[in-house]
C-alpha cells in the first residue's frame, strides 16, 4: 500500500524545498518515491497550445497522452481529482508519494510556517504530523513536532522513522 505524506503552506513557505529534501532522503535509502505538486497559481502549469495532443483534444478526446524520453504529460478535458491522481501513482508501484500543496485533502500533513500570520493554516489543516518553521514563533503553542527549515535533515530522519505510520 502505498503511502501518502502532504507538504502544505502558503506560496513561498519553503514547501519544496522540504519536499525535496524528504524525497532525496527517502531515495537514498531505497525507498521508491514519487510527487505531485498542485499548481495553485492559476493558470495551466505547462503549455500545450499547438500541440498534437492539443489537436486530439480539440478532436474529442477526453483525456490526451504524450510520452517522450523518459517525460509523461497527460491532459484533461476535466480537472484532475486528487483521488484518480493518486490512482496513477499505485499503479507505478511507489511507496511513497509526497504531495505538495492540495491543503484540504485528508492525508498526513506536514504545515509550513514562514510568519506568526501562518497559523491560521495550522488551525484550519486536519492530520498534522509535523510542523516546519523558519525561526522560532512567539506566542503559538503547537501540540505536535517542530523543526526549523534549516534543520530539514532531522525533520526528514524524523519522518524516515515515522513510515509506518502514515
Amino acid at each position: 500500500m502505498m503511502k501518502v505524506i502532504q507538504i502544505i503552506g502558503y506560496k513561498n513557505s519553503g514547501k519544496t524545498t522540504a519536499a525535496a529534501a524528504l524525497i532525496s532522503a527517502l531515495s537514498e535509502i531505497g525507498i521508491r518515491v514519487a510527487s505531485l505538486k498542485h499548481h495553485g497559481h492559476g493558470g495551466v502549469p505547462i503549455c500545450i497550445e499547438n500541440t498534437d495532443s492539443a489537436r486530439h483534444q480539440r478532436a474529442g478526446a477526453l483525456v490526451a497522452g504524450v510520452e517522450g524520453e523518459g517525460m509523461l504529460q497527460i491532459t484533461s478535458q476535466n480537472d484532475w481529482q486528487l483521488d484518480k491522481l493518486i490512482a496513477i501513482y499505485q499503479l507505478l508501484d511507489i511507496e511513497v508519494l509526497v504531495i505538495e500543496g492540495f491543503k484540504q485533502a485528508p492525508f498526513k500533513k506536514v504545515v509550513m510556517l514562514d510568519k506568526e500570520e501562518d497559523v491560521l493554516l495550522l488551525n484550519e489543516s486536519t492530520n498534522v504530523l509535523a510542523v516546519i518553521t523558519s525561526g522560532p514563533l512567539a506566542n503559538v503553542s503547537i501540540d505536535c513536532p517542530v523543526f526549523e527549515s534549516k534543520d530539514l535533515q532531522g525533520f526528514c530522519d524524523w519522518m524516515i522513522e515515522r513510515l509506518d505510520t502514515l
